[in-house]
């Protein structure tokens, strides 16, 4: 009769124990690895000695990145130094700019040239507004963000598409809707061919608005649902620092009173 080598009990034991020790996986009845609850698995947060010193920032740049890596929008949130004034910058992505180690580029298609890095620099020396840090988020970032406060309302002047090319065809109708990440994503990042540039901005900003808005918890909360958007999300500050600027403007209320503009003039 065949019998398993010591060893290889040994072996089998051994993984056994290290996979169930170090919280890695459990196995489902179909044979596949299932992550463990967040609540295992979620790394702590880092010690002070460790953590990335927060910064003061007063004028942070909003990007968003879609599915082709291309700049669809560009805002830039100022918050005034005396504290009771909040303006929203929208910038046309078809603004020519400079990048590190690249020629004259439409932000759009800046990062397809190399890498995000410096174009908050190129914008603010090609614009003149001073900018204290920047965010990149893709598309999926943006809608997990819209989901973690439950989806927003919004009120859409005309018929949108929000679906990507390719997916089952989704609209926001006119009239006030309720959206959810993924749709919100679409309606702040997908411009209609038959829309003004502002009025696809001002689609951004009431989906933007709605967010920095609703964003709930403290700074530590704040902090820690931008810092799990992982990769899909990049920023040149601390994410505390871009958390502690939301609960300044929640707190202050200045949303509703914001000034808006936009740059270039045409």
């Amino acid at each position: 009769m065949n019998r398993i080598p010591a060893f290889l009990k040994w072996l089998t034991s051994s993984l056994l124990a290290i996979a169930l020790l170090t919280g890695v996986f459990v196995i489902r009845g179909d044979g596949q690895a299932t992550p463990l609850p967040a609540e295992i698995t979620a790394v702590p947060n880092a010690t002070q000695e460790t953590a990335e010193p927060e910064v003061e920032i007063h004028n942070l740049m909003f990007a968003l990145i879609d599915s082709g890596q291309k700049i669809v929008s560009v805002t830039v949130i100022r918050y005034a130094l005396d504290g009771d004034k909040l303006a929203l910058v929208n910038i046309d992505p078809a603004t020519l700019i400079v990048p590190p180690g690249q020629g004259f580029v439409p932000i759009s298609d800046a990062g397809l040239q190399g890498s995000f890095d410096g174009i908050d620099k190129s914008i603010s020396g090609a614009l003149g507004i001073p900018i204290d840090g920047s965010i990149y988020l893709q598309r999926l970032a943006y809608a997990g963000l819209v989901d973690s406060i439950g989806g927003i309302t919004i009120v859409s002047d005309n018929l949108y598409r929000v679906s990507e090319d390719g997916e089952f065809p989704r609209y926001v109708r006119v009239g006030t809707s309720l959206l959810d990440g993924s749709d919100a994503a679409g309606y702040a990042m997908r411009r209609s061919k038959f829309e003004s540039t502002d009025q696809f901005m001002a689609r951004g900003n009431q989906v933007l608005r709605a967010v920095f808005e609703n964003l709930q918890g403290d700074q530590e909360r704040v902090d820690e649902i931008f810092s799990s958007l992982g990769s899909i999300a990049r920023s040149n500050v601390p994410t505390a620092s871009i958390a502690k600027l939301i609960i300044v403007l929640r707190a202050a209320n200045l949303w509703p009173s914001a000034d808006i503009s936009r740059l270039p003039v045409n």
